[in-house]
């Protein structure tokens, strides 16, 4: 795509508008994060987030608000996070239409939009982060990848995710040296987190307290998830993180480049761990970088209009299921429109395919 900067700017601003006239939650972490920022290092500090110090510390020293820098954080970083998409979109081999689509679906998704509503969270620096890594180890700058990773832990313990998936890539492709290489910077990253953890814990007595994500031998946070929202609340959080996208997936991935279908499978284990982790719909945006791309290949038989109209029902949909935003009759129609595009999508596929 050519002039990402401007295409940034463009997100920032769509971004900017909604983060502007989206509600704030009821309940967040805002308490923790301004203390942990303000205070670092916080002694006893009993909360999961505490280790994820990084963003707080920088965001609570910059002049101003404390609102207004984490709403701007959030939609400066997501617009970021966007673009990084789309080029990774056309890295993989998607055509310039396909990445574009791509990068206003990861700039209007879920996930982006919740931040924009909760915005006192690591989440989208993860966001970018998933992208920025991948495109580093697809050019074989594995020993940058490992140096940011290591870093970024800081912020929260997905910095180091990507990494393990490409390793698990490279062995599937039986690309032994490169699995190597990449495993290495994977544990790099992994022993800086648990060795920062393990330091906090000794020196300032921080703990995890009675955390359920820290429970794993009882169903770590799943459990409680599960008991709070029901399997009904279960299937319609999970569905509503990626909605449409889901429907485009399967054939997305059956056309998928092969280096785009083994990083998908690579992924499997990630997904399931944080699943059982953290909570299941945030945890699963996590990989939008690799969803979001496989489905912007199966839109690519519509006209483009068709598949733009897609782009922007995903869109509005998505500022009732993330920005919390009351959108009424318009936000129910957008979300069956954009899953009736996708099936039309794989409608037509389907009628290519019989006809060759």
């Amino acid at each position: 795509m050519k002039r990402p900067l401007l295409q940034f700017i463009a997100i920032a601003f769509v971004l900017g508008v909604i983060a502007t006239v989206a509600p704030s939650p009821v309940s967040d972490d805002r308490g923790v994060y301004q203390d942990i920022g303000r205070r670092f290092p916080l002694a006893d500090c009993w909360n999961l987030h505490c280790g994820r110090m990084l963003v707080a510390v920088v965001l609570e020293h910059l002049a101003g608000s404390s609102l207004a820098k984490w709403k701007t954080y959030a939609v400066l970083v997501n617009a970021g996070a966007a673009v990084a998409v789309g080029q990774l979109s056309l890295l993989l081999g998607l055509s310039v239409r396909s990445g574009q689509q791509a990068m206003w679906i990861a700039a209007l998704g879920w996930g982006s939009m919740y931040t924009l509503f909760d915005c006192y969270t690591s989440d989208p620096l993860m966001y970018l982060l998933g992208p920025v890594l991948s495109i580093l180890l697809l050019r074989g700058h594995r020993f940058r990848a490992g140096a940011i990773g290591s870093v970024m832990v800081f912020a929260k313990e997905f910095a180091a995710i990507p990494l393990w998936i490409f390793t698990m890539a490279a062995a599937l492709k039986r690309r032994w040296t490169e699995a190597l290489e990449t495993l290495l910077a994977a544990m790099t990253a992994t022993l800086v987190w648990f060795g920062s953890q393990t330091f906090f814990m000794a020196i300032y007595n921080y703990s995890y307290a009675k955390s359920k994500s820290a429970d794993v031998l009882h169903g770590g946070y799943l459990s409680l998830w599960l008991s709070s929202v029901g399997t009904l609340g279960a299937v319609k959080y999970l569905f509503t993180t990626f909605s449409a996208l889901y429907v485009l997936f399967p054939v997305g991935f059956v056309r998928a480049p092969r280096e785009l279908r083994l990083i998908a499978l690579a992924s499997i284990p990630a997904v399931a761990a944080l699943i059982y982790v953290q909570q299941p719909e945030r945890a699963l945006w996590n990989f939008h970088f690799i969803v979001i791309p496989v489905a912007a290949i199966a839109l690519s038989p519509l006209p483009a209009w068709a598949s733009w109209f897609f782009v922007l029902c995903f869109g509005i949909t998505n500022l009732r299921f993330g920005a919390q935003l009351q959108t009424g009759s318009i936000g129910r129609v957008a979300f069956v429109a954009s899953i009736a595009v996708a099936f039309a999508a794989l409608l037509i596929d389907h009628r290519r395919r019989q006809s060759i």
